[in-house]
């Protein structure tokens, strides 16, 4: 397994690349190191198919070992039973498929008159999401990185045999890379961080400059990049991801809450 970590702050916007961070990180002797931090549009353009594709072409060097990125890696069983077979597979497939919804807002319809029939229940969120706080994963707030995330990165990358996506996919001794699923705001509850309230409000500034202490305390080198994080809440996302994520390269592996086809929020 490759040793490089990469921390995503994922974006489905139609200009992605504005607003999708990226913090790449080597575990050392003395704690995570970072080693940059960077927005997707000024490495890759800000148009979404380039920003994720330039995404995908990095995830998949030879340097990077784990990755996470944080949106929905699945739907609700409920969903997934009446849409996709009841399997992730069926998912990628519906997805990607002539017969799958094709934007953000038919993706979301579909769910919510699936899980309507099913439960009783537009918005159903995954016992993944409600273990750590999450949203609904077709909700208007995320329909957009759930489409475009599983579709166009996870699709492709589920279909390497060095990359495993996790827990859905079993790693064999081919994997290189594996990917999963994070959630800052879990992150930052986990390390007793300020979860809400250090974004675009009164005071945003000084709770970020107190959630990169935290994380520092943690054994987290954040060196000359402490200003990034400091002015730019989605940066500071993508370094909340890579800590999760480094975890997972250490051999964290919480128990899924609920069927593994739902996927699993890592903290």
């Amino acid at each position: 397994m490759n040793e490089g970590v990469l921390g995503v702050d994922f974006s489905g916007a139609s200009a992605a690349g504005d607003a999708l961070w990226v913090t790449e990180a080597t575990p050392t002797p003395r704690g995570l190191r970072v080693d940059e931090c960077y927005r997707a549009s000024d490495r890759w353009g800000s148009d979404r198919e380039a920003a994720h594709a330039g995404l995908r072409e990095r995830i998949t060097d030879d340097d990077i070992g784990t990755v996470g990125m944080d949106f929905p890696f699945s739907l609700p069983q409920t969903v997934l039973d009446a849409q996709c077979g009841g399997s992730w597979t069926g998912l990628l497939e519906w997805l990607g498929g002539s017969e799958g919804p094709n934007d953000p807002r038919s993706f979301s319809q579909r769910c919510r008159r699936t899980a309507e029939m099913a439960v009783e229940k537009r918005d159903v969120r995954r016992e993944t999401d409600l273990r750590r706080g999450a949203l609904c994963p077709y909700t208007n707030r995320t329909r957009s990185m759930t489409l475009y995330g599983v579709r166009d990165v996870l699709g492709r990358l589920a279909q390497r045999a060095d990359t495993a996506v996790v827990p859905m996919q079993d790693e064999t001794g081919e994997t290189t890379t594996r990917v999963c699923e994070v959630y800052p705001a879990a992150t930052f509850s986990w390390l007793g961080c300020y979860r809400e309230g250090y974004k675009n409000v009164e005071g945003a500034r000084d709770r970020r400059g107190a959630n990169v202490d935290a994380i520092s305390d943690c054994s987290v080198l954040v060196g000359a990049h402490r200003r990034q994080y400091l002015d730019n809440h989605d940066a500071l996302d993508s370094l909340a991801a890579a800590v999760t994520t480094a975890r997972v390269a250490d051999g964290a592996r919480p128990t899924p809450a609920g069927p593994v086809t739902e996927g699993c929020i890592h903290v």
